[in-house]
């Protein structure tokens, strides 16, 4: 069985989660390969960047009219939005037609994954005749330029626009399987009418327990230049800044509750005038023995975020040994139980609180809490769903 994985860039949540089952299923015996149009410089084996310069000219005129500000695309619009408000608009056309790709005609199965900016919905989807699976990392699929519901735009042209053309592209695919992230995803979505028809199921995201372990505790906090007797909360986000994700909160709401000896560990892009009470920002960190480091200083992980599909960073953290407190987002439900960590009841600071308040009144076993993820969301685990998954698309 040859699997293609086709993703926007090998390199953020989606593309991380992409690699580590590409990596999972070469280990099975799969021969598998990735495509991506941006590739990071350290990309694993087997990821192969769209062809270079027949990307090139389409992506300097973009960036050269986003410059501008010069809305003259339907693509560029959606890019000046995204930069105004902060938030991610994208249309599910471009100038790649990937369909004649010599890696997409000799797969025998196709694994879709982030891949706006990049698939041309149309093109695409009348071209390749082959078996597919699409693993839905948020929920633009089911919307027009958003890519959730709390992010459509009223009364804006793009969104009726290409809610309606998706709709039209996505239902020339022959064989398509959805992979929801997580029950809430699948409940929310299972019978909206693009893939009510479809073949659907659950598959969580993956954790690389060789890569993400435990690291002692006393050498993690020298490593920071951590105080030992401190109370540490780990926090992490691609930007610090992001309101979704909860840092503000998360502060605002230990410094209330003036627990003795008390910081956070912020892992993310920071911006120069950023600053928040109780908060110890270290910076971005890409590599995974590093971030097993940053990890392995904490008493507990803390996700206050607003909008997930299924975090990876909370199974990064208790791969580590260590318990997290979260909030009722997607994929929390079957992630979290009794013995790994709190799912706080609601959004709000006093929610934050009392989750805090649980998980520091419970003692955790840390082995016990890294072997529950080697056993449910290894990434074997989880490829070998996928595969069982392809068979089924294929007939």
């Amino acid at each position: 069985m040859k699997v293609l994985h086709i993703c926007t860039s090998d390199s953020g949540g989606a593309g991380l989660c992409c690699v580590r089952i590409h990596e999972a299923l070469l280990r099975q015996g799969v021969d598998s390969k990735v495509l991506v149009l941006y590739r990071s410089k350290d990309a694993a084996v087997g990821v192969c960047r769209y062809g270079k310069l027949r990307s090139l000219l389409p992506r300097i005129v973009s960036k050269v009219l986003y410059k501008l500000r010069l809305p003259l695309t339907d693509e560029n619009r959606a890019l000046l939005i995204s930069a105004d408000t902060k938030l991610c608009y994208t249309v599910p056309v471009s100038s790649f037609d990937i369909s004649d790709h010599p890696l997409v005609k000799e797969a025998d199965v196709i694994h879709l994954h982030w891949i706006n900016r990049f698939v041309d919905y149309p093109s695409f989807f009348a071209k390749v005749h082959k078996p597919m699976v699409w693993t839905l990392h948020d929920e633009n699929l089911f919307l027009g330029i958003s890519h959730y519901r709390k992010d459509v735009l009223e009364d804006n042209q793009l969104e009726e626009k290409y809610r309606e053309l998706k709709r039209d592209a996505v239902r020339k695919a022959e064989r398509l399987g959805i992979a929801f992230l997580s029950k809430m995803m699948y409940n929310e979505f299972a019978n909206d009418d693009i893939v009510a028809d479809r073949p659907k199921t659950i598959i969580n995201n993956a954790v690389d327990c060789s890569k993400f372990h435990p690291i002692g505790k006393a050498e993690a906090r020298r490593a920071f230049g951590i105080p030992q007797d401190t109370l540490v909360f780990v926090f992490v986000s691609a930007t610090l800044s992001d309101p979704r994700k909860g840092l503000r909160i998360l502060s605002e709401t230990l410094q209330s509750m003036r627990l003795p000896g008390v910081m956070v560990l912020a892992v993310g892009n920071v911006r120069a005038c950023e600053a928040w009470p109780l908060v110890k920002s270290v910076g971005a960190i890409h590599d995974s023995e590093r971030m097993s480091m940053a990890y392995s200083c904490a008493d507990y992980f803390v996700m206050p975020s607003v909008q997930e599909a299924f975090a990876q960073t909370p199974l990064e953290a208790m791969a580590c040994g260590v318990p997290a407190i979260v909030f009722p987002v997607s994929g929390t439900e079957e992630l979290i139980n009794a013995c790994n960590g709190v799912r706080c009841n609601g959004f709000a600071a006093a929610d934050l609180e009392a989750g805090i308040r649980k998980a520091v009144a419970t003692r955790y076993d840390s082995e016990a809490i890294r072997h529950d993820m080697m056993c449910r969301f290894s990434p074997e685990v989880i490829a070998g769903k996928y595969v069982r998954f392809y068979k089924e698309m294929i007939g």
